[in-house]
């Protein structure tokens, strides 16, 4: 059920239509595989993704329940997490995010999405550039935290760090965007 399943979104295209009918027989397909395999995570992890693309709010209940199955799987709970953050539920998400980084330290995606939180739902720049930091501590090439911490030193009107940031950014991404633009707003 979960092959039939891909086929019909191989078939349904990029576009996340709800009511595509290949959408559908996917959805009803992984739905399936799961009535016969209430254990089978990956069928949860594929319900939960095409809900979110679509926008739906049940994403979390399939995520919460693949982690629910695999509690310890890092994907699981960025998924689950990350789709608290998209529904603005904060606080869970920070939750998860948390949970996360404490089983795997090494996840910076975690670190990353806090300081996002924290920066753009929260506006408590501060905090923000603490994970932003802490991220970068652990993966220095991560291209989007540089730029969100310049983002974060021009809200704090320090101009030169925000430069720097920007430059680091440009340094391991000479084609990220926002920061090609940020350098141009400073004639960098």
């Amino acid at each position: 059920y979960v092959l039939k399943g891909s086929n019909y979104m191989q078939l349904a295209g990029s576009k996340p239509d709800p009511n595509n009918p290949n959408r559908i027989l996917a959805k009803s397909s992984y739905q399936t595989a799961i009535d016969q395999d209430p254990e089978f995570f990956e069928a949860y992890i594929f319900l939960g993704s095409l809900y979110q693309e679509e926008k739906n709010e049940l994403c979390i209940e399939y995520f919460v329940t693949a982690t629910q199955i695999r509690p310890g799987n890092i994907d699981g709970l960025y998924n689950l997490a990350y789709a608290y953050q998209e529904f603005d539920r904060d606080e869970e998400a920070l939750a998860v995010y948390r949970q996360m980084a404490k089983k795997d330290p090494s996840f910076t995606p975690s670190l990353f999405q806090q300081g996002w939180i924290k920066q753009f739902h929260q506006k408590d720049i501060d905090s923000a550039m603490f994970f932003y930091n802490k991220c970068l501590q652990k993966e220095p090439r991560y291209v989007e935290a540089w730029h969100n911490l310049g983002m974060c030193y021009e809200l704090k009107k320090d101009n030169t760090s925000a430069i720097e940031a920007y430059k680091k950014a440009l340094k391991y991404n000479p084609d990220f965007e926002l920061s090609r633009e940020a350098a141009r707003k400073f004639k960098i």
